[in-house]
């Protein structure tokens, strides 16, 4: 938390600020056994809202999403809903700066507004009263939202029914890992200047195999994590947060994208179980220098999409969980290049080229690459959302057999 005294602001240590992102997932991990037990939605919600706002020291906290007319359709919290923060939200929604994937933190007085846009529910705010010296840091916020989507996500909920004491509690247990996946993936993509990020996710279940991060390194320096554990479930889902944070907690001990990797993997091996195999791809931006480097374990190869048509980026690599050391280092290397404005570089997991047609016809990397073609000169966002759109008319009806992670790096300026 920031705190203003006599002008200047001092901002907690990073232990504290880990310690809120940590209670913050312990409050969705307790989910699990409050929803198992035969614990009502709504009061739950209530409890996840209060916990909060025992964690953030807010005089006052809640949860609102908007009614099909515009209006404040519900809202959860202390007390009855106030006119003023009624009216704020709709001031909000009617400028739409929700929905259309507004993601910008908002202070009104004493009230911190923060877009829930990961809930699934586009138009849905978490407000937080905090007295006026104080302001939320970047980890709180990232608490917040993580809460605050879950809260929403679990008022939404069906109660859960079933004769079987047995069944709601692994139906329980089931969600609240689900929420606790959700919590993990970034929120909103970090300002790179001279470049431009975008994320796209679609988990072929409940939960996902696939993960991702865009994380800030220093002042000038941001990576891009791109990964995939072999199968689906609980097991993958756990296993893929292990690794984001193991990356996490390596990204400041190297600029060397390789390096990081190679850390990760040796970290990791002895916890991975026999033939679990974890593919990721690493890349580390320089935005004074504007180089790209990057490194890949097991991960496909990314598309650079230039005016002149779409080339693989050929790295070499292995899968983390096959070798503990001197091979795994052996065959990993970065690879450097530089983008020039308008070219863009995309990361994606083998869902998205696993994909097959109702015809049979598998979506190949070279389709892959004709498609990638055809979004030019877009953007990152907004080719991402084509190759999605693309997908849907290209894949058989029904649930998709694999995950699918997409991530765009475009260059911008001059």
């Amino acid at each position: 938390m920031v705190t203003s005294q006599g002008g200047r602001r001092v901002e907690t240590n990073q232990a504290n600020q880990f310690r809120h992102s940590r209670e913050s997932l312990l409050l969705i991990a307790e989910l699990g056994r409050a929803l198992g037990t035969g614990g009502e939605s709504e009061s739950l919600v209530y409890a996840l809202l209060e916990g909060l706002a025992a964690l953030l020291q807010a005089s006052s906290i809640a949860l609102l999403s908007r009614g099909e007319g515009g209006e404040v359709g519900e809202i959860w919290g202390r007390g009855e809903p106030s006119a003023e923060l009624g009216a704020m939200a709709k001031r909000r929604w009617q400028s739409g700066r929700e929905g259309s994937g507004g993601k910008e933190v908002e202070r009104e007085g004493p009230w911190t507004l923060l877009p829930l846009s990961g809930s699934g529910f586009p138009f849905s705010l978490l407000a937080i009263c905090l007295e006026p010296s104080v302001a939320l840091c970047p980890a709180e916020r990232g608490a917040a939202q993580a809460v605050g989507e879950a809260a929403l996500l679990l008022a939404k909920q069906p109660a859960f029914r079933s004769n079987s004491r047995k069944a709601r509690h692994l139906a329980a247990e089931l969600f609240s890992a689900h929420l606790f996946q959700k919590s993990l993936f970034p929120r909103m993509a970090p300002a790179i200047p001279g470049f431009r990020v975008a994320a796209a996710h679609s988990a072929a279940g409940e939960l996902s195999g696939d993960f991702y991060d865009l994380l800030p390194i220093d002042a000038h320096t941001c990576g891009i994590l791109v990964g995939d554990v072999a199968g689906k479930g609980i097991a993958a889902a756990l296993v893929g947060g292990m690794c984001r944070v193991a990356v996490r907690c390596q990204a400041a001990c190297s600029r060397s994208p390789a390096g990081v990797l190679r850390r990760v993997n040796r970290l990791l091996h002895d916890d991975l179980a026999e033939r679990t195999l974890v593919a990721m791809l690493y890349a580390v931006i320089d935005t004074e220098s504007h180089e790209i480097r990057l490194a890949r374990a097991g991960q496909e190869e990314p598309l650079l999409r230039r005016a002149s048509g779409v080339v693989q980026v050929g790295t070499p690599g292995m899968c983390l969980g096959i070798d503990s050391g001197e091979t795994f280092d052996a065959v990993l290397e970065d690879v450097s290049l530089f983008l020039e404005p308008g070219e863009l570089l995309l990361f994606y997991t083998d869902g998205m080229t696993d994909v097959v047609g109702p015809g049979g016809t598998p979506l190949d990397k070279e389709r892959l690459a004709e498609m990638l073609d055809r979004t030019g000169p877009r953007g990152a966002q907004a080719s991402l959302e084509t190759l999605f759109q693309e997908l849907d008319l290209l894949r058989s009806p029904g649930e998709l057999e694999d995950d699918v992670t997409l991530v765009a790096l475009e260059r911008v300026g001059s």
